[in-house]
């Protein structure tokens, strides 16, 4: 990290420019109006924001660091046996179930009912 005359020049534009009202990219400073999408941290203190291009940085970054993904994992080969869950005639509807909670929990909804439902099909399974 550079702390020369230009980067202490950087921070003093950004921040004039955040006591002026201009909302800027926590990560690349870019303001709100250079780019598609600003999101807004959560807490008021610090107060943080990443823009839409900073967020297709990071899914690349976490796309090259996976391995073998886990659908390829999952592929049976020829004379490979297979787990007797997955054969099961609800595993489907299990994992559908499984997917629609983790995503209601990921979005900070209440996800009673869809872990309800998942639990349902799951003692239906017998697991």
């Amino acid at each position: 990290m550079r702390v020369g005359a230009f980067e202490i020049r950087r921070r003093e534009t950004q921040a004039s420019a955040t006591r002026a009202g201009v909302l800027s990219c926590s990560f690349c400073h870019k303001t709100e109006d250079s780019v598609g999408k600003l999101i807004s941290s959560p807490s008021d203190y610090p107060r943080a924001y990443i823009c839409d291009e900073c967020i297709a940085v990071c899914a690349s970054i976490r796309e090259d660091d996976r391995g073998p993904s886990e659908a390829d994992a999952m592929v049976v080969t020829p004379g490979e046996e297979t787990h007797p869950l997955l054969a099961h005639p609800l595993a489907s509807s299990l994992f559908t179930a499984m997917e629609r909670w983790i995503r209601c929990e990921a979005l900070g909804g209440d996800a009673a009912q869809e872990f309800a439902e998942f639990r349902s099909i799951a003692a239906r399974m017998g697991v």
